[in-house]
């Protein structure tokens, strides 16, 4: 990409022209925003100019970065195209003591077309070479007169940052002069204070002036030239948040395509559908959007900042910094009793604030336009000084009557040693937030341990355990492992060892390590004088590590459970876990169980139970907070087609406190928007999935995120991404579930060699596969279309027995399972495909819900019925064609298209975009695709057989890559591919 100017450049650019965007391609884009009404009124002068024969001087005003120049250059352009002679004089080329001679020069160059441009000459060149001026007055006259007998004229005069009109001046008389002959004389001139109101009503008319004079002040650009002009360099408009953002250049078109450079230089945007958003994982699931990954605010912003920053006066930046402490919002009482002034005094300061577009007054608060802005002010303030500040918050606030949770943040930051009420504090308000904002009371806890000590200070051991507690809920789970691990190693009172162990349970079960979690658990059910909630809790966690490992010993041990229980299904136990009588634990073992069934392929039991977990949870049964049985069930029905349900299941969960609870709804969503065929949608929603899971070390969700997205990059044809997708799959889990991983990344693999031709690798897939007998299984109660491809395969590499004993087992799956729709089709798919059954395929594609799994199935029917009925064959053809254009799977488009074409059936199979027209987003799928195998080392024969398309039409994608990138080669190509990575691959539209 293009360097843009720095954010304190001149207005012109190093060439000397006006400052124009800069697109991702690295090419200039042309149009000129937020400014109909000059350029109008410019064209008009020179409406006026031809017409009438009248000189027209006109002066374009402004501050410094406003567009000046850009609206010179769009004068010149446009009297160009008019006929006009154009001549531009720079104020660094001008000599006010020769104004004649620069003159002569500048008319001499713009009309002498025999011979090639003169190099612009200074004014002490021309001083050296001319002593007197006079005689070029006659010159120049003689001159101009002869052009404009032929042409009218433009002259264009750039004062730059002369601090006097000197153009305007030396050249008056002369324009007095020529006030009858048809000449437009545009001046642009930075005003001397750049905060210079635009005068009301528009450019004005000076009557006093020899010749028609028009008066063009720039001001801002308003919200609506902001977002074009975003998009121009961007190939998307700003959304609410990012114009807010854009707004603190306050209209600027220089500082804004600076800024706009910046973002995209360092990456911090975004374009998906049309829409730029600030990169960065969606609120409630990590960083910040907009922060980096060091989670300090972005550098283009701080400078954006620093540059407003700067127009403000010193006492309102302090205004705004003790807001900012205080927090997001805050009373302007607060910020008075803070600054020790009354509040009517600070009124001009927060009127200041508010014009700067940093703060804006509600009825009650002063709130940040946001939080960034907040940030940033907090970022500038030296680390002790802050500090200080918090402490004088918390006494203010704490003296007023505000609990210690509603103070978090001031005793975050303000707590330090040598104060024995601060982890005091720190523990109650740890202790009060540690459910519903874990988050908060990790940071709270985390900070109370810095200041104490272990074994010497009290309060070491239950701030201890609050940081275990904290950390768990909260996604830290290393961190928690880490401190209950240290702390288990010192002795503790028997309910703060038993309170460590369940929570160290609770996080090795999340990490996966399934195995610790058993001998941890056991350790706290063999401790004496465990209270029974967590008892029964430790029982839960183990229900859910076993049912990892063996199904029998889920059923015995929640048999064993419920027996314990009493039968207390009544609701009678308090749900919360904090009582030392025992409580109702029905409907996590119930959901335990709902997992075992569905393992075992029993998915109506499956389903039943875990409406029964569901309604003993909404009648205070208690379940484990990682294993919610609304979520469970909502996969469950997700997995099973039944969408609506899964969708209303999910939007009655509670709201989402835990990183679980916000983790679990996106995937499930994500699971739900690939089966419908959106899979732009997919991707977002598990790539955000993931990044909770990644960043909290929970390896337990991973897989499913990885599998979602490997199926997505499986259907663009985005094979090397699978592929490493299906890697992580691989190597996912230790113990029992890893071999569905296993086996889910061996099918993707098994797709990639498919569809790259790799007879070996293909060979090698499949029988990992075969020899997976559990992850198979899953895989056939998981995915709908995993049984038809599979005895599809197994069909053509003539393994017609395996694939019969596919045909069968997909059916004793539907057999044991009636009215589960999805899992008939499946087996209908197959079992047509084995016996060459037209009506069992049209059942497939009337049942599959799965958008991929029906497109297929209407592409096996077609095929299958070419040699009977070919007008139904080509339906069926034509329909499959329709899904997998929509799913955006090229290959398997391209694949119908060669079965259509064979029958003589011809389809447009590649599309136009308006916009951009070069760089790699402009590349459509299809040209991404051909890029990324001829980049492998692939002929375009080859690249031709894989993708089922004409050496012909891949010679043509290459064409329009070569000129879209503006590579010559192949090797340029590899080189830029190469250069951008995987990551930067995605076309428009995917939030590449």
């Amino acid at each position: 990409m293009a360097k843009v100017p720095a954010l304190h450049d001149g207005e012109r650019t190093s060439s000397g022209g006006a400052e124009e965007p800069v697109g991702r391609s690295g090419v200039s884009v042309r149009p000129l925003r937020g400014r109909t009404e000059q350029t109008e009124l410019i064209g008009r002068a020179f409406e006026r100019a031809q017409n009438s024969r009248r000189c027209v001087q006109g002066w374009i005003s402004g501050p410094a970065g406003i567009g000046k120049s850009r609206l010179l250059a769009e004068a010149r352009r446009a009297a160009s195209a008019r006929g006009f002679t154009v001549i531009h004089l720079e104020g660094d080329e001008f000599s006010p003591a020769l104004p004649m001679t620069s003159l002569f020069h500048a008319l001499a160059r713009s009309l002498d077309a025999d011979r090639r441009p003169s190099p612009r000459r200074g004014a002490r060149e021309v001083r050296d070479e001319q002593r007197d001026d006079r005689h070029f007055h006659a010159a120049s006259l003689s001159l101009l007169e002869a052009q404009l007998k032929k042409a009218p004229l433009l002259l264009t005069c750039d004062e730059g940052r002369s601090p006097v009109p000197l153009l305007a001046a030396t050249l008056h008389p002369l324009m007095s002069r020529l006030r009858n002959s048809p000449v437009v004389w545009l001046t642009a001139r930075r005003t001397v204070q750049e905060d210079e109101p635009a005068l009301p009503g528009g450019p004005d008319v000076w009557p006093q002036s020899p010749t028609e004079a028009l008066r063009l002040p720039l001001g801002p650009l308003c919200d609506s030239a902001v977002s074009q002009l975003f998009a121009d360099c961007a190939d998307g408009r700003p959304d609410a948040e990012l114009s807010t953002l854009l707004g603190l250049a306050q209209g600027n078109p220089r500082l804004l395509v600076a800024v706009i450079g910046q973002l995209l230089e360092q990456g911090d945007v975004c374009v998906q559908g049309g829409t730029a958003r600030l990169s960065g994982a969606p609120a409630g699931t990590g960083p910040r959007a907009g922060t980096s990954a060091s989670g300090r605010a972005p550098r283009w912003f701080s400078a954006l900042m620093e540059d407003r920053l700067a127009t403000v006066s010193p006492q309102a930046r302090l205004l705004m910094e003790v807001a900012a402490v205080l927090g997001p919002a805050c009373l302007p009482e607060d910020i008075a009793e803070m600054l020790g002034e009354p509040v009517g005094a600070l009124v001009p300061r927060f009127r200041e604030a508010v014009v700067a577009g940093m703060v804006k007054c509600g009825t009650e608060t002063v709130t940040f336009r946001h939080e960034l802005m907040r940030q940033v002010l907090m970022e500038d303030m030296p680390g002790v000084v802050r500090g200080a500040l918090h402490r004088q918050a918390l006494g203010i606030l704490l003296a007023r009557g505000h609990s210690p949770t509603s103070v978090a943040p001031h005793l975050i930051h303000g707590a330090h040693r040598g104060d024995p009420a601060m982890a005091g504090l720190l523990r109650q308000a740890a202790e009060e937030s540690v459910t519903n904002a874990p988050q908060t009371a990790a940071d709270l806890a985390l900070r109370g341990l810095e200041l104490v000590r272990p074994v010497v200070d009290a309060a070491h051991e239950p701030l201890t355990v609050i940081a275990v507690e904290a950390c768990v809920r909260s996604g830290t789970l290393p961190t928690a492992v880490t401190l209950a691990r240290d702390a288990l190693t010192r002795p503790a009172g028997p309910e703060i060892t038993a309170r460590l162990r369940y929570w160290l349970s609770t996080a090795l079960l999340l990490l996966g390590r399934t195995t610790d979690c058993l001998e941890v658990a056991g350790e706290l059910l063999a401790q004496p004088g465990v209270p029974a909630h967590l008892r029964q809790k430790a029982v839960l966690n183990q229900l859910s590590a076993w049912s990892a490992h063996d199904g029998h010993q889920v059923a015995r041990h929640a048999e064993q459970a419920l027996a314990a229980d009493g039968g207390r299904g009544d609701g009678s136990g308090d749900g919360d876990g904090d009582g030392d009588e025992g409580l109702d634990i029905q409907a996590g073992v119930t959901t335990a169980l709902a997992v075992l069934r569905w393992r075992e392929g029993k998915l109506n039991e499956a389903l039943a139970l875990c409406q029964d977990a569901v309604a003993l949870a909404d009648r205070g049964s208690a379940f484990e907070w990682h294993t919610h049985p609304r979520l469970v069930s909502a996969m469950m029905l997700a997995h099973t087609g039944r969408f609506s349900e899964a969708e209303a299941a999910l939007g009655t969960t509670p709201d989402p406190v835990e990183f679980v609870s916000a983790d679990v709804p996106r995937l499930v969503h994500a699971r739900l928007r690939l089966a419908d065929g959106r899979l732009d949608e997919a991707e977002r929603e598990a790539t955000a999935g993931l990044a909770v899971a990644e960043e909290s070390g929970v390896c337990v969700f991973m897989p499913l995120a990885w599998q979602l997205l490997a199926t997505v990059a499986s259907h663009r044809g985005e094979l090397a991404r699978a592929g490493d997708y299906a890697r992580r799959l691989r190597k996912a889990l230790p113990d029992d579930r890893g071999q569905v991983c296993a086996a889910a990344g061996a099918w993707i693999e098994a797709q990639i060699a498919l569809a790259s031709g790799s007879e070996p690798d293909l060979k090698n897939a499949l029988e990992e596969l075969w020899s997976n007998e559990p992850g198979r299984g899953a895989l056939l109660i998981e995915e709908p279309g995993f049984a038809p491809w599979l005895v599809r395969v197994l069909l053509a590499t003539r393994h017609p027995s395996q694939a019969a004993e596919v045909s069968a087992a997909a059916e004793r799956l539907a057999r044991a399972n009636p009215g589960i729709t999805v899992v008939f089709a499946a087996a209908e798919h197959a079992r047509g495909l084995i016996e060459g059954d037209a009506d069992a395929l049209e059942e497939a594609v009337a049942g599959h819900r799965d958008a991929w799994a029906r497109a297929s199935a209407a592409e096996d029917l077609g095929a299958l019925l070419l040699e009977t009925s070919r007008a139904r064959a080509v339906r069926s053809l034509e329909s499959a064609l329709t899904l997998y254009g929509q799913l955006g799977a090229e290959g398997d488009t391209a694949r119908v298209r060669r079965r259509l074409r064979a029958v003589g059936i011809r389809r447009r199979h590649w599309s136009h975009s308006p916009e951009p027209q070069t760089g790699l987003r402009s590349l459509t799928r299809t040209e991404l695709t051909v890029a990324e195998h001829v980049v492998q080392g692939l002929t375009n024969r080859q690249v031709a057989d894989r993708m089922f398309l004409s050496p012909h039409t891949i010679a043509f994608h290459m064409r329009q890559i070569f000129r879209k990138l503006q590579v010559h080669s192949r090797l340029e190509l590899a080189r830029c591919i190469q250069g951008i990575g995987p990551e930067g691959m995605s076309p428009p539209g995917t939030g590449g």
